[in-house]
């Protein structure tokens, strides 16, 4: 295919000689020109052939991974760049390309000289002989670590509670329904705090947001591995333990009474409370909703029961500890 400025020259009226001389200059001046903005872009680009070899490897690509030009030409890029875990996807997405004939946009990640990772979004664009057949393969990538990264940011914070860190209510609504989707079910303990308000009026809500944030951070201690803490609102928590038996739930609930009702040293001193912890199971036919209903029923249960209680009246957690 004929350049552009060589034909626009080539049009323009003049001697033969003259056409020729300015069309191999023109020619050469688009050579420099491409050759100025391949080595100068900060995009990376690429050209491979049939078999993933680097034909080109341009100036960002070095920069970013490391490796000079001299030193991946001729190297397989799935066996080099890419980090282990995508080698079969990328071998597999490029040889689709290559043969199909049809462009495709791609997002994966290369490992630079150093161990870093980086994650590349590429377009890739076949170059096609002259009988129609595949010739070479064009990728333009662009890093998009920090993007990414941020965009993860964004979605963890859509997620958390903002005071504590701790899932929000959307987002544990979206893992119980995940968790009982196993055949093996998911627990729930629903808890709520005995004395936080009287904390809060008594030293204020500074404090008391200190404690609610102590509070998840102890519930996380007192779980196990790969149970998750979320903060409806207010002071009541939800604990998920995915594959828990009921006897499993109610050492997990054990456990996280004894540990929340420790005492605290806050800003405004010594602090006791108590919790109140109603327990839920549910499996593939449970909906979160009806799981959660559940254990905040057995939860309000128990502490109606403590609070007609004569014994449990007397033993209703302080503000403050003495």
């Amino acid at each position: 295919m004929r350049s552009p400025l060589v034909s626009l020259v080539e049009r323009t009226p003049s001697n033969g000689a003259d056409q020729e001389d300015a069309a191999a200059a023109l020619s050469r001046l688009e050579h420099d020109l491409a050759r100025a903005v391949l080595h100068n872009t900060a995009a990376l680009m690429c050209l491979f052939d049939l078999e993933g070899r680097f034909l080109l490897f341009n100036r960002a690509c070095e920069d970013l991974s490391g490796w000079s030009a001299e030193e991946m030409i001729g190297q397989v890029v799935w066996e080099t760049l890419v980090v282990p875990e995508e080698r079969e996807l990328a071998r597999m997405g490029m040889t689709l390309t290559m043969t199909s004939g049809r462009n495709s946009v791609a997002e994966g990640i290369w490992v630079d000289r150093q161990g870093t990772r980086h994650t590349i979004s590429w377009h890739n664009t076949v170059l096609l002989d002259e009988h129609g057949e595949f010739s070479r393969l064009v990728c333009v990538g662009v890093d998009v670590t920090e993007q990414r990264r941020a965009e993860a940011r964004l979605r963890e914070l859509a997620e958390r509670d903002v005071l504590t860190g701790v899932l929000n209510r959307r987002a544990v609504f979206t893992a119980l329904r995940t968790a009982l989707e196993d055949p093996a079910g998911c627990g729930v303990l629903y808890c709520d705090l005995d004395g936080f308000k009287e904390v809060n009026d008594t030293h204020g809500h500074a404090v008391g947001d200190q404690l609610l944030v102590e509070v998840a951070a102890r519930l996380g201690a007192a779980t196990r591995t790969g149970d998750l803490v979320a903060r409806l609102g207010g002071d009541e928590f939800v604990v998920l333990c995915p594959g828990a038996d009921a006897d499993t739930l109610d050492q997990v609930a054990s456990r996280v009474r004894e540990v929340v009702s420790a005492d605290y040293q806050l800003f405004g001193g010594p602090v006791r409370i108590g919790i109140s912890v109603g327990t839920g199971l549910g499996g593939p036919d449970s909906t979160p909703d009806e799981v959660l209903v559940a254990a905040d029923r057995r939860m309000y249960a128990t502490k109606r029961s403590r609070r007609a209680s004569p014994a449990g009246a007397g033993r209703q957690p302080a503000a403050a500890a003495g």
